[in-house]
């Protein structure tokens, strides 16, 4: 938890990192959680099931839904909450977005586990088009499990939640996910109604745009208008 300096209220944002669904960990964004607390916001870099111990469906949605309860209802927070993911942390991310509310899991928190506004970070949000390497997220390939392959596949729930506001952030030299993931969801949510923008951004790979010195100012900039 990221406390800013001052008394607040200050408004939530809960990061939700990389790592292919089954490794990864909060450090590796760390920086960018670090560059939000000293820039007023109260932050959460959460943590999540991962598939090397379990499925994360729906394990892992239900982890960030609570960690977004969490932010809502924290007593310096202002009630709002932005979810920031990077990679994995962004399919993850964008799932809770969209149909939050329908998560709880063992949370004991009381709220909607829906945030105000959504930042992906270089998502691969098509989880047919990723195809196999799901499987362990998932728990089973997607014939034997295709309604959980529906539920988690955020292209086909971009209409869910019209009063959400997007932004999708993509290195234009990724070669881990290919920029069209986020170019293709960005229209997928415009037709369902979402205000959503789509930033490109040029000589960035993968890795890249998790970067406070090169995202942190584009953030902060659609956080706050």
């Amino acid at each position: 938890m990221g406390i800013p300096a001052g008394d607040g209220p200050f408004p939530a944002v809960v990061l939700a990192h990389g790592g292919g669904w089954i490794v990864g960990e909060p450090a590796s964004i760390q920086p960018l959680a670090d560059f939000l607390t000293d820039n007023g916001f109260l932050t959460v870099n959460a943590s999540y099931q991962l598939a090397l111990q379990a499925p994360g469906f729906p394990a892992a949605i239900e982890d960030i839904a609570c960690a977004v309860r969490y932010a809502a209802s924290h007593p310096l927070g202002d009630g709002t909450v932005v979810v920031i993911g990077h990679s994995a942390g962004a399919h993850i991310g964008a799932v809770v977005a969209l149909t939050g509310a329908s998560y709880s899991g063992s949370c004991e928190l009381v709220g909607g586990g829906i945030p105000d506004g959504f930042i992906g970070l270089a998502g691969p949000y098509d989880v047919l088009r990723v195809g196999a390497i799901m499987t362990p997220f998932f728990g089973n390939p997607i014939e034997d499990s295709p309604d959980d392959w529906e539920a988690g596949n955020p292209t086909h729930l971009a209409a869910n939640n019209p009063a959400l506001r997007a932004l999708l952030i993509h290195g234009a030299i990724d070669q881990v996910v290919p920029p069209d993931f986020s170019q293709n969801f960005y229209q997928n949510l415009v037709d369902g109604g979402v205000a959503a923008e789509l930033v490109i951004l040029e000589s960035v790979d993968h890795a890249g745009v998790r970067s406070p010195s090169i995202v942190g100012e584009t953030i902060l900039e659609w956080i706050e208008p």
